[in-house]
């Protein structure tokens, strides 16, 4: 039987074990990991979350060889800095083949990153994909649009990447995510040309929320969205921060009531 001491001894080692490897990353080994998923995952199997522990490439590649990830359909991976081929490893792991939801906040992906996600033979069933503050550009909508691993997708947060109108352009094409319902871009460089191309798109029927604050849009840009035909689930626009001008405020405004959505100018 064990005693509260032992188990408060337990936790404390993994406590500092954590604390040791947050300024060291380049020795995870197999054993470190299995110890780290073992104090992370949900006791249900379903949800593990190694937020802000950083793991880098090697570790990631350490994870992607354990065979407990097969009941995970929440991974969470924010700021664990495992980069392209960190994020490669976990793609090609047959133990993800249940993932519904990841979440890879400020991992340094690239665009290579989001095309080893496009690429997986096992990510099949992803509901939603978090890749914000990745340095993703414009290249990577190119392997999306060749992939069916967003087919299922709902929620897609590219937000405080490197996305010009060249890369929204390809975007409006695509023709793989036709469940998408909230897609957040906000803090990319979007522009006008971004948004009016956005807006005549007809591959995101279900589209229900649309983040595009501070993408440097102005009253073309967003007089085409709320004009646009094409989204007839829309509940919400958010184009806080752009340069719009006061007679485009309160067209939203009469917009906001008249159609019931809700539009996001401050």
């Amino acid at each position: 039987m064990k005693t509260p001491d032992m188990n408060f001894g337990k936790i404390l080692a993994v406590g500092f074990m954590l604390i040791g490897f947050a300024f060291s990353s380049s020795s995870w080994a197999a054993e470190d990991i299995k110890t780290l998923v073992q104090s992370r995952l949900s006791q249900d199997g379903q949800v593990l979350d190694l937020s802000r522990v950083v793991i880098g490439t090697q570790g990631a590649k350490e994870l992607a060889k354990m065979e407990q990830l097969s009941s995970v359909t929440t991974l969470l991976l924010q700021g664990n800095k495992i980069k392209y081929k960190g994020v490669k490893a976990l793609a090609q792991s047959p133990h993800l083949a249940n993932l519904q939801h990841l979440d890879l906040w400020g991992n340094l992906i690239g665009d290579q990153g989001l095309k080893a996600l496009s690429e997986s033979p096992h990510l099949k069933n992803l509901e939603s994909l978090k890749i914000w503050k990745n340095e993703i550009a414009d290249e990577a909508f190119g392997f999306v649009a060749d992939s069916n691993n967003f087919l299922k997708l709902k929620t897609l947060l590219m937000n405080d990447n490197l996305i010009t109108p060249e890369g929204v352009m390809a975007l409006s094409e695509v023709k793989t995510m036709p469940e998408l319902v909230t897609l957040n871009l906000f803090r990319n460089e979007i522009g006008d040309g971004g948004a009016v191309a956005f807006a005549n798109s007809k591959n995101f029927p279900n589209l229900e929320s649309l983040y595009l604050g501070q993408n440097n849009i102005s009253d073309r840009g967003a007089n085409a969205l709320i004009d646009s035909e094409f989204f007839p689930a829309l509940k919400t626009l958010d184009l806080a921060m752009n340069p719009i001008s006061q007679k485009f405020r309160i067209k939203a405004l009469k917009y906001s009531k008249e159609k019931a959505v809700q539009i996001i100018v401050r």
